[in-house]
């Protein structure tokens, strides 16, 4: 299977939806799917009806995943007024340690 792009803990961007512009850290991926779960975006509620366990039932707020095309990597947040930047992800293997990197094609730089 190919190295994922995006990982967890990393930083991201919305690139489209109704959170676009926002960005936030990946809290899960999913390679098989193409998806990751980013903090505090696409958020969904879900009510619980009560039942033997769970008597009073409950409203659950939770963060949905989103396609991985829908995401890029954060370079820069942006200042007032500015709108934040985004790169796509590369791959490059190192000559020294013979060993492959992710790569920001914008600013050609290792993560």
């Amino acid at each position: 299977m190919a190295q994922a792009k995006i990982k967890k803990n990393d930083m991201v961007l919305i690139l489209s939806g109704n959170s676009k512009g926002k960005y936030g850290a990946v809290i899960a991926t999913d390679v098989k799917k193409q998806t990751v779960t980013v903090k505090d975006v696409n958020i969904k509620v879900k009510h619980h009806k009560p039942s033997q366990e769970n008597q009073q039932g409950k409203i659950e707020k939770k963060e949905y995943p989103i396609h991985v095309s829908k995401v890029a990597y954060l370079l820069k947040k942006g200042a007032q007024g500015q709108p934040s930047v985004g790169t796509k992800i590369g791959f490059k293997v190192d000559a020294k340690s013979n060993k492959k990197q992710r790569l920001m094609r914008k600013v050609n730089k290792t993560v």
